[in-house]
């Protein structure tokens, strides 16, 4: 089929915006600011809005491909993110496959929130400091890349915009399994003839929201009408000015005559007197509002008074006083340090109890006996234990308990301090109160300016300026109820008035003329509020017109053939290449919003609707189709970027591990992957996978690392030349530190000494290991491998002689508690270096006699 032909013709049916739209984005590739203004300028024309037939459109017989290339180099200088805290680089090497190894809280799942972040990833998670240490300066990482072979080391940001040319790297993780497993999602990458759909719908959005800007400023300055009268019939009018549909209807609106004057005083000459029912109401709904004044005013001067300012004084020294002869007598004997009593003490100590509960649940605390301290797990000593006894002593003595009290008195008396009234809310008050003498505003304004300083200076505890008593209110309240008085009584008079004609019907007929001579007055804002909701209109109907409506249906017709076809072909292909064909789960289409074709994961042949792949599958099963979902997605798009993967293999068994392993690889032939993980077993079958590949791909393309945990911050690469290097290289590594850990002790000391051999000890543990796995046994059998490789290797397991598995057996118990815990009745002693120098070279001659004794075995 002729998809551009068809695009083509349907363009030019298109009103001539929409075809200006589409002409600017395949000859630029976006539209700017200025287009979209332009744009939005045009679909108000008679000619924007004419379908015209003079475009060629012919740069859509070109699909041009995206090629650049983007490579992580390494992340470094990571500070305030998260509990990273690295004194290296993390540094992803030149080659294509890198895999990270790292226990849980090693930092893993950080790296990759920081690559989200920067590159831009809509579930990207907001990157928070480490909420064990104080809030840092700043929060900040130097990303190094490159693109298209230019190289780039940018500081980025907490806060800031994401990199650019890092947009296209792709990053699965547990949430974007989540996000493919529940959610709709569209293809990553769609052919640009496609994507010109979905820039026109992003762009006839923009149209629609500058629109929206502009008639948004198109505010109304037409007056309020005033409550009196809203309820006649010409408010209506006023209210819905929108329905005018003549000019005549306007000018009858705002028509003012003589007859119309005559008519209104005629009627305010019969009604002399105001409606009683209504006018009795206001009165006492202006009484109200007084009475609250009054009420207002008397609390106020009764808080803020000297008599109450003194005591709340005294609520405070009480306190204060209290305080300082409880942390006095804080100062128990057994203590050795200062502080106790101290209110980060008190804290301390109160968390302490609640965490006792956990370990020791059925023991008052503080647990002296046979325990443990809950803060530095040491076991309790005589002294330690009087010390504890001694502070719980003082925590539930009475002088504690009075401080306390005193402290919880005065903290109540504050609270209890009225409220300071804004001026919004004076001006309400007054006006609500009919007090519109300017006078009174002033007063009120003035009282309050010093009741709010008096309050203030109390919760500051009168550091910065004293409390100042507000001045005597009761002239100024008697006024006011003497005109609360007047109020009542004139109400009490209204109610009482009885007139013989109908005066609800005169004055309904008084107010709506009222009203009307009151809406002539306003007559030039009535004409400019008629002429904006003629504009508000017009916008209405050019925001129709940008609609993306008939974009999104000609979207999904093509992407019916383009995208959807081509996307569900790729994740069947990805199903089988991790060996999960088998699971019965398809990727449908499902809806076109703003011209993007969503599809989901929905399981194949389901008798019961309710049934979906979360509900149903495996937690491995969600996992592996998430994950396949994912590379049908990104896999296929042009140019190369990096692919990160934040634990893969997560809930997999080691079929699925096996085919995942696999398909990394398979990418990494093509493009960088970097690897996070905590298994070690995808860490071994990624070495064996590589291998396969041939030993020259591997030596230029795969790169294993570990990152670790230390001193309460993640992220450290580790050294692991130990790991990574073959056992002979690793044994003279070892050889080397251990000279050097000898230096150090003769210059430093012993001290200086054990601290570097406690290492050697350590990765000399594991090198032993190896020496099994990989010498003795002939790398027939690998731990996290999955393989059992025989051929070549299972003849020269014969000869293996009993005094070197004496040897083994003896070096691998004697250096065991490097790497396990032992009994605290037994302390590790770190061998001298002339011991440990003498079981390392055991192990050197050992491999170097066994190499030979096999070389002679093979050569007869």
């Amino acid at each position: 089929m002729d998809i551009q032909g068809d695009i083509r013709t349907w363009l030019l049916k298109q009103q001539d915006w929409l075809q200006e739209a589409a002409d600017r984005l395949l000859k630029n590739g976006l539209l700017t600011q200025d287009d979209i203004a332009a744009l939005a300028s045009h679909v108000k024309t008679a000619g924007g809005q004419a379908v015209t037939h003079h475009r060629p459109f012919d740069e859509l017989m070109h699909d041009p491909q995206d090629l650049s290339e983007v490579r992580l180099t390494r992340i470094d200088g990571v500070t305030g993110i998260e509990s990273l805290g690295p004194r290296k680089p993390l540094d992803f090497g030149d080659g294509n496959l890198t895999v990270i190894y790292g226990h849980n809280g090693s930092g893993k799942s950080s790296y990759t929130r920081i690559l989200k972040k920067v590159s831009g990833k809509p579930r990207a998670l907001d990157l928070k400091p480490n909420v064990f240490q104080d809030l840092p300066a700043e929060s900040k990482c130097q990303i190094s890349y490159s693109h298209n072979a230019l190289s780039h080391s940018p500081e980025w940001r907490v806060g800031s915009p994401p990199i650019d040319a890092l947009r296209q790297i792709d990053i699965f993780d547990s949430d974007e399994a989540g996000h493919y497993l529940r959610g709709e999602s569209a293809a990553s990458y769609t052919p640009p003839v496609v994507g010109l759909f979905e820039k026109l719908a992003v762009a006839t959005d923009k149209i629609k929201e500058l629109l929206q800007a502009e008639q948004a400023k198109l505010t109304s300055a037409l007056p309020a009408i005033p409550a009196i009268y809203q309820q006649t019939q010409l408010a209506q009018t006023y209210a819905a000015l929108h329905a005018l549909r003549k000019a005549g209807d306007l000018d009858k609106l705002l028509e003012w005559t003589d007859q119309h004057t005559q008519s209104l005083e005629a009627l305010v000459e019969r009604l002399k007197a105001d409606d009683p029912d209504t006018l009795s109401k206001q009165k006492r709904r202006t009484k109200t509002q007084v009475e609250q004044i009054i009420a207002s005013l008397s609390k106020a001067s009764n808080a803020y008074s000297i008599v109450n300012l003194n005591a709340v004084r005294t609520l405070r020294e009480a306190a204060d006083a209290k305080r300082k002869i409880a942390n006095e007598a804080a100062q128990v004997k057994s203590a050795v340090i200062e502080g106790i009593g101290s209110e980060t003490w008190r804290a301390l100590w109160e968390a302490a109890r609640k965490f006792s509960a956990t370990p020791y649940p059925a023991q008052p605390f503080p647990v002296t006996e046979d325990a443990r301290c809950v803060l530095c797990h040491q076991e309790l000593q005589p002294d330690a234990q009087l010390r504890l006894l001694d502070f719980e002593k003082f925590v539930q003595g009475q002088l504690e308990r009075d401080a306390t009290q005193a402290e919880a008195q005065h903290t109540a008396a504050l609270d209890e301090l009225p409220a300071i009234p804004t001026e919004q809310q004076v001006q309400t008050q007054c006006e609500a109160a009919g007090l519109t003498d300017v006078k009174w505003k002033e007063y009120l304004l003035a009282f309050w300016s010093k009741a709010s300083a008096a309050r203030i200076s109390l919760i500051n505890f009168e550091l910065i300026e004293e409390a100042v008593p507000v001045d005597d209110v009761k002239d100024n309240v008697l006024v006011l109820g003497t005109y609360r008085d007047q109020l009542e009584a004139s109400a009490t008079q209204l109610d009482a008035d009885a007139l013989q004609f109908d005066r609800v019907k005169a004055n309904s007929e008084k107010l709506e003329l009222e009203t009307k001579k009151w809406v002539v007055q306003q007559a030039a804002a009535v004409r400019a509020e008629v002429e904006r909701l003629a504009k508000v209109k017009a916008y209405d109907g050019w925001k129709t017109l940008a609609n993306s409506r008939s974009i999104s249906l000609k979207a999904t017709d093509v992407a019916e053939k383009v995208v959807t076809e081509a996307y569900v072909g790729r994740f069947n292909r990805e199903l089988q290449a991790l060996g999960a064909s088998r699971i019965q789960v398809e990727l449908i289409k499902t809806r076109t919003k703003s011209a993007k074709v969503l599809h989901q994961l929905r399981l194949k042949g389901v008798k019961n609707a309710q049934g979906t792949p979360e509900t149903v599958l495996s937690e491995g099963e969600r996992r592996i189709i998430s994950l396949a979902a994912f590379l049908a997605d990104v896999a296929d798009k042009p140019g190369s970027s990096p692919f990160i993967f934040d634990d893969p293999i997560s809930s997999l068994d080691h079929d699925f591990e096996w085919h995942v392993a696999c398909r990394l690889v398979q990418l990494a032939k093509q493009r960088q992957v970097l690897i996070f993980t905590h298994r070690l077993s995808l860490y071994g079958a990624m070495e064996d996978v590589s291998k396969k590949e041939g030993e020259a791909w591997q030596k230029a393309h795969y790169r294993p690392m570990c990152i670790e945990s230390y001193a309460g911050t993640s992220g450290q690469p580790a050294d692991q030349e130990v790991w990574n290097n073959n056992t002979k290289t690793a044994n003279n590594i070892l050889l080397t530190r251990l000279n050097e850990a000898h230096k150090a002790g003769e210059a430093g000391g012993a001290a200086a000494y054990r601290a570097l051999a406690q290492g050697i000890c350590s990765d000399f543990r594991k090198l032993i290991e190896r020496s099994v796995e990989e010498d003795l046994l002939n790398k027939v059998v690998l731990r996290h491998r999955r393989s059992v490789t025989t051929e070549g290797r299972l003849a020269q397991l014969h000869g293996i002689l009993p005094a070197e598995c004496k040897l083994i057996d003896d070096l691998m118990t004697r250096y065991s508690c490097f790497e396990h815990s032992q009994s605290g009745e037994a302390p590790v002693i770190i061998p001298e270096a002339d011991a440990l120098k003498v079981d390392l070279e055991s192990l050197v001659k050992w491999r170097k006699d066994l190499n030979e004794r096999r070389a002679q075995l093979a050569a007869a």
